[in-house]
Order: C-alpha cells, then structure tokens, then sequence
C-alpha cells in the first residue's frame, strides 16, 4: 500500500519562531516499523507552516496514497480534523487513520462526534506496530478486529478493539529517517533532529497524561540499539539531538552507563539535549560531568514552583532543594539549564508568580518555558479543576498548548494570569541573552543574537511601549501568538479577552464551538456541568 504519514505543524507560543523545527519521532518509528511491501512517506508540516494546505494538496497529488496517517497533540487536532476534511474533500477514496496523543485520549469521543465522518481509523496507544497490522487488516492478510489499539467503521459506525498492550521494545526497529519529504529540520543554525532511549515515566503526576499512553511504567531500549540510533542520526547530518525521554534519570545508573557509551562514539560535534527530574540529577553527584563528557549541553529540568504546596498539589513532592542542587550541579559543570513552570493552582496571586520567576533567574536559569496550569483530557487533576469550578476553558481543546489560561485562581482571572505571567517575565527575565554556557555550545547563533536580533527586539519593544502602553503592547501581541496556529484562515478569537481595560469573556476559548465537534471526555461527563454542556451540543 501506499501510505503517508503526517505530523502537524501547530506550536506553542514560547518556542520562538524559526528557533526550533523539529520532525516528529512518532511517525518516523511507524514508518520503521511497517512490511517492506509498503511504499510510505512522511510529511513533517512543521517546516511548511506558511502553506499547511497547499502543502498538504501536493503531496496528495505527488505521492497518491491509499491511506494518510495524520497524529495530532490534544492542542493539535483543530489544526488535524481540517486536513482530514481537506483530504477527503478533495481526494475521496483516500482513508484516513487518526493518532497520536488526542486519539489515545479520547477514541471514544472522536468517534462519536459529527468529525468522525472524515475518518476511518483511529489508533490508540503506541502506533510503531498497530499501523503495520491495520494495512494487513486492509489487505486482508488479518481480522480487522483483532488489531489491538484500533478503532475503525462497520456499516457507518465505529467499534473499538480491545486496548493494545505496552510494545517489547526491543522489538521496534530504528525509526526511518529517509522516508521523510521534507527537510531543513534545525536547532537556530544547527541541523537537529530526535530520538529516544527509553518510554514511559514512574513519576505520578497529577497534571501530566503520560501515564494514559504508557501507564505508570518505564522500558528502555539497550545500548546498542541507542548507539546504533546515534550514528543513523549522525550520518543523516544531525548535529543537534533532542532525546524526547519522559525522564530519562529514572534508572541513573543506566543514564551513566549510556552516556559513557555515547562518549566512545567520539562524535563531539554533536549536542544532546535531555529531560529530567530533579530528584534524578541530584542522586548522584558524579552524574552532571557524565552528562557534559557524553555532549549533553542542554537538560530540560520539570521544576514547576518554588511553592512547596503548589508542589503537593501536583504531586511532585518536596523538590525545591533537590532542584537547586541539580541546577548548581549542572551550571558548575557547563551544561545549560531549562526549566519547566506551572503557574495557575488554586491559590496562585500576582506575588506567587513573581517568586516563581525570581527563583527561577536566581539560580541562574535564564531559559524557562513558563506555563499554565492545563487540565489536559484524561489526567487526574482535569477532573479536580472542574469540579471545583475553576476551568474556564473546558473543551475547546485548540488553547491547550500549555501557554494559555484555561483556569482562574482565587485570586487572579484566566485573563489577569495571562497578563500576569506575560509582565513578570519581562520585568524579571527581560529580553533572554545568550550567556556564557550558550556562547561556548551555540558560538554562531550567540552572537547574532546579541549583537543583531536582540538589540533589534530591545528597540521594537520599547517602540511599541512608547505607542501603545504596557497592556496595548499586551494586546497586540497576545493576538499576534493567538493567530499562531490560524492555517486556515478561519480560527475565532475574540480580541476582547486580551484587552485588560475591557470585562471580556471569561475564558479564551470557545466553548460552544467545540462541543459541535462532540469532544467532551467521557470523564466529565459526570461532573455537574457536563449535562449542560452537552444540551448546547
């Protein structure tokens, strides 16, 4: 069969434009993973975001697939129902199969929604091996309702298969690389790329829906197969590696085994960039150097709050400490420090925000992804939020990239958290400058930063102060970032909700909107204001 895998191109408004495009990991491992009867190909829309459609009829019309794969983030799927509609629309006969996190969310719901008319297949769970047996099922080569993880139309209806077990790792071949279509894949002017050395996390996090698509469990690949990802990478011209690990310190003592492995390979000119916990860096204190030895230069730390009990609340435990140890460990060692933040818990105030941002810039972290609490379908703390009240947002699922309120606090509007988080930022981080550790790892891209697009942004920034004010500049470019992910020329945004001189709707979203398309979990369903909700469907 021919078959063409696609990965959408919505991001989020703290990763600058043009600073990182990435290709999808996902499809690249199904794409590995499928019989070498299959022609397949893989369309990361990514670094074609300025012609999604245009971009999506082409490859249509070139590579005339029998079937297209599109996965979709939860924040990704308005952007993915419109390409589904575009393809059967314009070429009918095409099937569509349905994946990615969204899917395994929410099967049911899609299926149940007027959307499923555009689709033919969902998958749910891990897709490296399902698709495979989903195209034998289409050849006949195998009962359609003995593919795990599936769920597909009979007579106009779907039925859902059972849930498909957890993939033996070991099992799953190195993701095809050259099957992609499209290139120019980077990190600033470094050519970058993914993989993974391990799935699935042991943490319980309250927020997070990891533990939806893996459950509460950790498989790692072997060496081996890591390094012989490594050089397929290195080969291929990537310089700069994302390993997109849930926690890749959950097993430390592996995690230093691999990065002694990876420093035999004496490949220096390639950068690796890691998430971790706290709790794993501090573990061992010889842990950092191993980092630094095996080229890992930047680590993606999951911090959240300084607040000790906005920490229990998420159920990360007592980690303040644990973190100023990792953060010293790995600064003293040149390792750059991102750091994740939560904002939006229950008690939250404009203060509580501040120390946040204040802890973060003393430790010396000046990269911080600074987020909003999100009740993310299928976590545990999604039905918490909305049954104490505080959801504002509740289905219209295009805001949940993290960076927009869908929560108010006792003390602060979704829009003043908005407008809160967006101030502290700029008083306290500023304008980001690429500092010593970033000069030494990125020496190119640090001094066109600083001596060009910084000073160039510096002076935009206070044009647009002297023009506008603090809450017109506020404005304008909330709804700049809010039209990010506008690809077809039709997304709503009511410009009120940014304007902080003006009452505005309550939440960013649109809910009425999203209940046409039938995506209200099932879990909600329970809660006292689905019954409502679901009367406006």
């Amino acid at each position: 069969m021919r078959v063409l895998l696609m990965s959408m191109p919505d991001t989020a408004p703290y990763i600058a434009k043009r600073e990182w495009e990435a290709p999808s990991l996902g499809i690249a491992s199904i794409a590995g993973n499928l019989d070498p009867r299959h022609q397949v190909w893989l369309a990361d829309l990514v670094v074609r975001r300025w012609s999604v459609a245009t971009s999506v009829r082409r490859a249509l019309r070139k590579y005339r697939p029998d079937i297209v794969g599109p996965s979709a983030m939860t924040f990704q799927y308005f952007t993915a129902r419109k390409i589904a509609r575009l393809i059967k629309q314009e070429f009918p006969g095409t099937m569509i199969a349905l994946g990615g996190y969204h899917a395994t969310m929410m099967y049911h719901e899609l299926a149940d929604s007027p959307e499923s008319e555009f689709l033919d297949f969902i998958i749910h769970g891990e897709g490296d091996r399902s698709f495979d047996e989903l195209l034998d099922a289409i050849e006949g080569r195998r009962s359609i309702e003995r593919v795990t993880g599936l769920s597909y139309k009979k007579r106009g209806l779907f039925r859902h298969n059972e849930r498909r077990p957890l993939e033996d790792v070991d099992c799953i071949a190195l993701p095809a690389r050259d099957r992609r279509i499209y290139g120019q894949f980077h990190f600033y002017f470094t050519q970058a790329d993914v993989m993974e050395t391990s799935r699935g996390c042991l943490m319980r996090c309250n927020f997070c829906s990891m533990n939806r698509m893996y459950g509460t469990t950790f498989r790692t690949y072997s060496i081996d197969r890591v390094l012989a990802d490594i050089e397929d990478l290195y080969r291929r011209g990537a310089r700069h590696v994302f390993i997109l690990d849930d926690n890749i310190t959950l097993d430390v003592p592996r995690l230093m085994d691999l990065c002694d492995a990876i420093a035999a390979l004496k490949r220096p000119e390639m950068q690796f960039v890691i998430q971790a916990s706290s709790a794993g860096i501090a573990k061992d204190p010889a842990l950092p150097r191993k980092l630094a030895d095996a080229g890992i230069t930047q680590v993606f730390l999951g911090i959240e709050s300084v607040d000790e009990q906005n920490l229990k609340r998420m159920k990360k435990g007592k980690i303040v400490d644990l973190t100023q140890t990792a953060v010293r460990r790995l600064i003293d060692n040149g390792i750059i420090v991102a750091g994740g933040m939560i904002n939006g818990l229950e008690n939250d105030d404009i203060a509580s925000i501040r120390r946040n941002f204040e802890f973060f810039v003393g430790m010396g972290i000046r990269q911080i992804m600074d987020q909003a609490m999100t009740p993310y379908p299928g976590t545990v703390i999604r039905k918490e939020l909305l049954d104490s009240g505080v959801v504002t947002n509740p289905y219209d699922y295009k805001w949940y990239s993290g960076y927009w309120p869908q929560v108010q606090t006792k003390y602060l509007t979704s829009k003043q958290l908005l407008f809160e988080r967006w101030k502290a930022r700029r008083e306290i981080l500023g304008i980001w400058y690429a500092d010593g550790q970033f000069q030494r790892n990125y020496p190119g891209w640090s001094w066109f930063w600083n001596n060009v697009l910084r000073r160039i942004i510096a002076l935009n920034e206070r044009r647009m102060i002297w023009a506008y004010g603090e809450k017109g500049r506020f404005k304008r470019q909330m709804l700049q970032w809010a039209r990010l992910n506008d690809f077809f020329g039709d997304m709503v945004v009511d410009e009120s909700f940014f304007d902080m001189d003006a009452a505005g709707p309550v939440g960013i979203g649109d809910e009425e909107a999203s209940l046409d398309f039938g995506t209200v979990p099932r879990d909600d369903r329970a809660s006292e204001d689905a019954p409502a909700a679901l009367s406006q469907a």
